[in-house]
């Protein structure tokens, strides 16, 4: 594919899909994905009061039928997540590039009869996409700021250190079973200077970790961090 329409796996199809419905994007997933996976954060549960579902309003785009969420109810918490998903507008559903998206023409449709006046179907048009989006809230100002499309998004977070040491974290709590504590800190220090200093290397992670005294002392203040975790998943 030519170099500005994909970089890094956030741009490929697999992911495009598993973060989509079966007919349209889902751009407040993927924004859900990156805020809590790639930037740390965490995205309160969406309140059982309220109706999480957009206008079924076939001749708007996307960003258009997600006004909704811009209330001030809602905005508390998608503003963490929809800058982030939206600006992956610039592909479909299936994870294919575009630089348009299809709406419904209404006044084309209407017209659209036979001489019986029964409608003969919809007539679909193309609008400009937009895929401007933001980061805000990371914890990092330096990452913080408007991005123009995915690709810059995604140069931005790949060459951020504060996603370097979120991807660290995460590895920590696969491999240690357990959430990181402030006694964990020079374990996650040392296992992110053996990731930089050996290019990026999984293997090099790992084996930080898993010779760590996290991995291979039980403390009390673990084994309380462990027993918390699984009396709330009770």
């Amino acid at each position: 594919m030519p170099n500005h329409h994909r970089t890094g796996m956030l741009t490929h199809p697999s992911w495009r899909i598993a973060h989509s419905t079966n007919f349209e994007n889902h751009a407040i997933a993927r924004g859900h994905w990156i805020r809590e996976r790639l930037l740390g954060g965490r995205v309160p549960d969406v309140p059982v009061t309220v109706d999480a579902q957009l206008p079924d309003e076939p001749h708007k785009t996307l960003r258009e039928r997600m006004r909704l969420t811009r209330e001030e109810y809602c905005w508390k918490c998608h503003r963490q997540m929809d800058p982030l998903g939206l600006p992956f507008e610039q592909f479909d559903h299936f994870g294919r590039y575009r630089s348009e998206e299809s709406i419904v023409d209404q006044e084309a449709t209407a017209k659209n009869v036979d001489k019986e006046g029964k409608s003969r179907g919809m007539i679909f048009t193309g609008v400009t996409v937009n895929a401007t989006g933001e980061i805000e809230q990371s914890g990092n100002a330096e990452l913080d700021g408007p991005v123009d499309g995915p690709i810059e998004l995604m140069e931005k977070l790949a060459n951020s250190k504060h996603v370097e040491q979120v991807f660290v974290r995460h590895a920590f709590r696969y491999f240690i079973g357990r959430n990181e504590t402030l006694a964990d800190g020079p374990v996650l220090a040392a296992a992110h200077q053996a990731y930089v200093e050996n290019d990026g290397s999984m293997n090099a992670l790992i084996a930080s970790l898993l010779t760590s005294d996290a991995f291979l002392f039980r403390t009390f203040e673990s084994e309380r961090e462990t027993l918390t975790q699984s009396s709330k998943g009770d």
